[in-house]
């Protein structure tokens, strides 16, 4: 069996936990099991864990049905907001998109390749402009999984129970979470932003998606539209805007970015209305605490691996990071992998069950300063009201875009509570050929505070010595790890 061994080569991620410093490709994924045990220890949060499935057979969307989606791109900077509708006996599906810069389309695709220009707003149109014979966007099948898609287990996201798929595209995955009592979507990811060469469903475009609403319905108004575009427009009048499978035609075509547009912005909250608009684009939330201990789930934009149950110990009084991430399943040789940070450099230990460490390489940087989201360059784009869809808790979350590499169209979206608790974070463009491809966070333990049991951070004997890989991560990593680079300063100094 292959060693699922870390050897970084794209971004290492500022979120407590690694992202995509990676390596050959891990175990064959298995059914699953109880997640891996640790030593028992006071004051050690939880690791995150999947209940079995409680059924493998691909979730069947509705035969009509109607959603609204938040909608994060692959590389640029605003937030979009989605209503679809879909209608199989129609075969025609309409998506409407807006953001908050006067992004604003209303179309309808057809089985049969039309793609249709909706005006006149509201529920029903006033016109209809035939766009093309042949649409770059395709009408959603009832099924949004690849034929060997599995169903990894079972576990919250954002306290509602949710089966986790990951479905085959390409060289890597793409994953998709669907309600365990509904059986529908509430939230997809999509690995990287290849140029489609067949046509695809609009929200592909994007690499991040939230559902807060997705409810069949009995019917829909879309044969009555459909009549009335195949009666009025039959001539195709395709432009560039309209004929190419990418949203950025349409973006140039309307876009006013960084200029906000009052009526989108109401259009986009009329659809989502726990979304709104930040009071400026450096309302960041909090730094991180000097100590803290954090749990999650990776996921990776690879197939082979599932979830990683991992834990998170983080001293800036000490300058040190220990992240732990667990297989699931686990294997006496393949049983964890201990990212250490410390100081300006940092370690990757390959440890088997019972704790010997197979192989330790230094090929990482530092830990993240505090304020890694103002030395990033992070913008707030968005905030989500509390007791919501998209934030359970008490307090607002800040939906924050870093632009990480923008040259290698690298960019992160993380979500952070007003109190600074990381609820998700997300780098938009792993390689799911680059090991594992971790590109995924989803937190579930945030204990500020949190002292590190003794230990935590030494380096195990089969570390000290290594040498160091040079270039083993982008200079990238080095905006918000230690040593930072020189455009960035100099980091805070340690409390105490």
């Amino acid at each position: 069996m292959t060693s699922a061994r870390f050897l970084p080569s794209t971004v290492l991620v500022m979120m407590l936990i690694l992202s995509a410093c990676s390596g050959p490709t891990p175990p064959e994924a298995k059914s699953p099991e109880p997640k891996p045990a640790e030593p028992a220890q006071a004051g050690l949060l939880p690791l995150p864990e999947f209940k079995p499935c409680a059924s493998t057979t691909h979730p069947l969307l509705p035969a009509k049905w109607e959603a609204t989606a938040l909608m994060q791109d692959f590389f640029l900077n605003s937030l979009w907001s989605g209503k679809f509708v879909y209608d199989e006996s129609a075969q025609a599906f309409r998506f409407s998109l807006a953001d908050p810069y006067g992004i604003d389309f209303d179309l309808l695709t057809t089985t049969d390749g039309k793609l249709y220009l909706l005006e006149g707003g509201g529920d029903l149109p006033t016109s209809c402009t035939l766009l093309t014979m042949s649409s770059p966007f395709t009408v959603p099948a009832r099924d949004w999984l690849a034929k060997d898609a599995v169903c990894v287990g079972q576990a919250p996201i954002l306290t509602q129970n949710q089966q986790w798929w990951k479905s085959p595209s390409g060289v890597g995955a793409n994953w998709f979470w669907f309600g365990t009592g509904s059986s529908l979507p509430f939230r997809s990811m999509y690995y990287a932003d290849a140029k489609p060469t067949t046509p695809v469903p609009i929200y592909e475009h994007f690499t991040f998606n939230y559902f807060p609403t997705f409810q069949s319905v009995a019917s829909t108004n879309l044969p009555q539209i459909l009549q009335t575009c195949q009666s009025t427009a039959k001539v195709a009048k395709a432009t560039a805007e309209f004929s190419r499978p990418s949203i950025e035609p349409l973006i140039r075509r309307k876009s006013a970015f960084p200029n906000t547009d009052a009526r989108t912005i109401a259009k986009t909250q009329q659809w989502i209305p726990s979304i709104s608009q930040c009071s400026s684009k450096s309302s960041l939330p909090p730094p991180w605490p000097d100590q803290v201990q954090a749990t999650a789930f990776m996921t990776a934009v690879s197939f082979a691996p599932n979830p990683f149950p991992t834990r998170i110990f983080y001293d800036w009084t000490k300058k040190s990071q220990n992240t732990t991430l667990y297989y699931y399943p686990p294997t006496p040789k393949d049983y964890a992998q201990t990212a250490l940070l410390l100081g300006e450099t940092g370690y990757i230990a390959f440890v088997e069950e019972g704790g010997g460490i197979s192989g330790c390489q230094q090929v990482l940087p530092g830990p993240p300063v505090p304020n890694w989201k103002n030395v990033d360059g992070c913008e707030c784009r968005g905030q989500i009201a509390p007791h919501t869809v998209l934030n359970p808790s008490d307090v607002p979350t800040k939906i924050l875009w870093c632009k990480t590499d923008l040259a290698a169209k690298q960019v992160f979206w993380t979500w952070y509570s007003d109190t600074g608790t990381p609820v998700v974070f997300m780098q938009t463009n792993s390689s799911p050929t680059a090991g594992t491809g971790l590109n995924l966070a989803d937190y579930y333990g945030w204990s500020p505070g949190s002292v590190a049991p003794a230990g935590t951070f030494d380096l195990p004997q089969a570390c000290q010595g290594q040498p160091k890989v040079p270039n083993a991560f982008p200079k990238a990593c080095n905006d918000c790890h230690l040593p930072l680079n020189a455009k960035v300063g100099s980091p805070p100094a340690p409390a105490g």
